[in-house]
């Protein structure tokens, strides 16, 4: 009987920041990572999750994070996109996600994220990292690792940048230290993402999914 081929989760990872960092709409960026990952995670699992609404979850969670933002305008140039072990309140799971504006004094990523000072968490709520969360839970083991960890990177990664639109702010999204369940061995912890850019005028969202999709 054939071995299963180990999961990669470094190139997990690096395929799902690939789209968040170029797509031109949440949403259409979870579809194109979601075709990505059917090869890797299966049909059954990935089917229900691909018709969420991300532009939604950004679009509710903007005036948060441009608050959080505005009010240390001239301390903060950064967002710090947290993700930790999701919350089981006896009704249900629900993912742990907040928010942090820090100083990043022009330094790399690897650099400051590794600054032994906690900053003040604002914490968010997303309904797309919700069921996610939830898909997670009644996995089996083999596939709840990837639903955790590159669906929910890929999920938090959308989200938070498009609900940063707008804003200077350099943007990082990481598995907290603390995250409460170690990650996969040698997965990366964080990615910086690069703010939306505004597209061309006569780019359409339909060439847009199609240059996504042409890349899987």
């Amino acid at each position: 009987m054939a071995r299963p081929t180990p999961i990669d989760y470094r190139a997990a990872l690096i395929d799902v920041v690939a789209v968040a960092q170029s797509a031109r709409s949440a949403t259409l960026g979870w579809r194109a990572i979601c075709v990505r990952e059917r090869r890797r995670v299966g049909a059954k699992w990935i089917e229900p999750l691909s018709t969420l609404d991300l532009d939604e979850d950004a679009a509710k969670l903007s005036r948060g994070v441009h608050e959080v933002a505005r009010r240390e305008a001239r301390q903060v140039d950064t967002l710090v996109f947290g993700l930790f072990d999701g919350i089981d309140d006896g009704s249900g799971s629900y993912a742990g996600y907040h928010v942090a504006a820090i100083k990043s004094m022009g330094r790399e990523a690897n650099d400051f994220m590794r600054d032994p000072w906690a900053p003040e968490r604002h914490f968010l709520r997303s309904d797309a990292l919700d069921t996610i969360v939830k898909a997670a839970g009644r996995a089996p083991r083999d596939v709840r690792p990837l639903l955790e960890y590159s669906l929910c990177f890929g999920a938090a990664a959308l989200t938070s940048r498009f609900a940063a639109l707008g804003l200077p702010h350099r943007i990082v999204v990481a598995f907290d230290e603390d995250h409460g369940r170690p990650l996969p061995k040698d997965a990366p912890r964080f990615a910086e993402l690069v703010p939306v850019r505004p597209m061309a005028a006569d780019v359409t969202d339909l060439e847009m999914a199609m240059r996504l999709l042409t890349r899987v």
